[in-house]
Parts: structure tokens; sequence; C-alpha cells
């Protein structure tokens, strides 16, 4: 709770830290407007009341931080997120998880697909040190870490969707739980999907690598085959004490899912969190962005709960206490 509050206050503290304000790009974009306003004969006091009525449905109205504090708090609790500036007259609720399943699907078939094929193969280059399958999995990752998502998706839909056209470039307007639906929807996120696992894999597969070679070498490893133990069970058990840190990133990339998905989903216009993420970045929607920020803050609490409670399964050590 301690941690839940910290995060929101920050969430609070930040957008009002920020050079200009909401308040200003607003009204600048109202003066822009108001030639047309008074070209169509309104009046510049129907244009201050508008002003107002808008301040007073954005939440920006000037009120002294503690007051505006109170009511931010008492939002997040009855899911009163306030209005999107971009999308008026539309509830930043509303855009958010009307848009937020597309990027947790997104994220969370990738993410699980290149944590365990990741740990697998991290696994077989550390058994394998030194091997061609080890030297081949480590330059293999070590150029995908350097390469970006949307690079990555961008050479994979320039070859597999314009190309050779066997994979649909282009959202489907056709989708839902129908054959054709759930059809359309697979043939188009086969490629999104492949794009943001292989960026993800090669930090699972490093990070296994990396692990397993450090744990090959401590005392109860030697002890165990000392005892006669067999390989395979060695191996099993250097495995699952070594996949704590990629438990650690799994449950971040779940976490950071929304903006995870902002440059792929941007990049395809996919019509997810991280697409109207990027357009709230860019548009300076002030309480949309500051929505976002809260579901990240929730979605990484909650990771981090979660982790803790796997830790205490997969590590002994961690459910019996050090001291034992």
């Amino acid at each position: 709770m301690v941690s839940f509050f910290l995060a929101v206050t920050v969430n609070f503290l930040l957008p009002r830290l920020m050079p200009g304000s909401a308040i200003s790009t607003l009204l600048v974009e109202l003066e822009g407007a108001q030639g047309g306003f008074a070209a169509s004969g309104t009046s510049s006091l129907f244009i201050q009341q508008e002003v107002k009525q808008l301040e007073v449905a954005f939440g920006l109205t000037p009120q002294p931080w503690p007051v505006q504090y109170v009511h931010y708090i008492e939002g997040i609790f009855t899911g009163n997120l306030g209005v999107s500036i971009l999308f008026y007259p539309t509830s930043v609720a509303h855009v958010i998880f009307s848009s937020i399943g597309w990027s947790l699907g997104l994220v969370f078939v990738s993410s699980i697909i290149a944590f365990f094929l990741g740990s697998w193969l991290g696994a077989v280059g550390a058994t394998r040190r030194r091997g061609k399958a080890d030297t081949t999995l480590v330059i293999a990752a070590s150029i995908l870490a350097a390469v970006p998502a949307f690079v990555i998706l961008m050479y994979l839909e320039m070859g597999l969707s314009v190309n050779v056209g066997i994979f649909r470039i282009s959202f489907p307007t056709n989708v839902g739980m129908t054959p054709k639906g759930v059809y359309n929807l697979v043939d188009f996120y086969t490629l999104p999907v492949l794009g943001l696992m292989l960026s993800l894999l090669s930090g699972f597969v490093l990070g296994m690598r990396n692990n397993m070679l450090h744990t090959l070498k401590d005392n109860y490893v030697f002890y165990a085959e000392a005892l006669g133990f067999r390989d395979k069970t060695v191996r099993k058990m250097v495995y699952r004490n070594s996949m704590l840190p990629n438990v650690t990133g799994f449950a971040l990339s779940l976490g950071l899912a929304i903006s995870a998905a902002l440059t792929v989903e941007g990049l395809l216009s996919i019509p997810g969190a991280g697409y109207f993420f990027g357009l709230a970045l860019t548009s300076k929607d002030l309480p949309l962005l500051q929505g976002f920020f809260f579901v990240i803050i929730l979605m990484l609490l909650i990771s981090i709960a979660v982790v803790e409670m796997v830790y205490t399964a997969i590590d002994p050590r961690v459910r019996l206490g050090g001291s034992q």
C-alpha cells in the first residue's frame, strides 16, 4: 500500500511539475478556433463559457494542489479518471479499458513464448558452453538485443506480408468470436506477436545462460555430482534455481505491457492501449496520460506481488527464510 500511494503521488506531481499546462494548451487550441467561431457569429463570452465548462470537465480548474490531490485520490478509488481532451467527451477510463485488452493479449502471448523458448535456449547454451550451438546462440541473441522491436517487425511485414502476402498487414474490421473473426485476428496478429517475441527473446536467452553458468559453479552442484546424481537431475536443479531472474523479467514485461506495445501498435495502427498512449503523448492529453501511467503503476505492482508468490513456490530458500 505504501508503494501504491507513493507511486500514485508521483503520478499526480509529475504532470504538474512539467513546463506549461494542459489548460494553456487547451486555450491555445480554442483561440486558434476562435477565428472560426467569430466567422460563424459566435461571441467571445460564449467561448469563455465553453472554456470554463471544459476546464471543469477535464478537472483542470486552477485549485490548490491539496484539493486537486484529494479529488485525484477519490477518482482513483471511484474509477473516475477524468475526461480525455483528445477524445472529449469520452472518459479516460473508457478509452483505457476499451483498448487495453488488445495490448495485454499481444504482450502476454509474446512474453510467454519468449520466456519459455528463451529460457530453454539459454539452458542449452550453458550446458554446451563454447560449442558451435552456444556460439551461434550468443551471436544471434546479441544481434536481436541491439535491434528495436519495430525494426524487426518492419522486416517481417516487408518479407511475409508485402512481398509474399502470407499474413494480413492491416488491422481487420471484422473481428469477434465467430470463426471468421478469430481467423482474421490470428492472421493479423501472427507477425506482431512474432516481432515482439523476438525482441524479448534475447534477454531471456542471455539471462538464463549467464545464470546457469554461474549456478553450475556452486558447491551444491559439485556435491550432487559427487553423490552420484544423474546429469539430468543436476541440470533440472540448476535450471530451476537459475530461472528466478527470468521470472522477474517476465512479470515486468507484463507490467509494462502498454509501453512495450507502444511502437508496435503505433506502427500498425492497432487500436490498443499502446496506440492511444502514443496519441496522448503527442497531443499532450494530460488526463489520458495520467490515466495510462496509473494503469502501468497498478499492473507493475500486481506483477511484483505475483512474482513474490511465484518465488516462494519455486525457491525453497525464499519460502523457508534465510535463517533456515
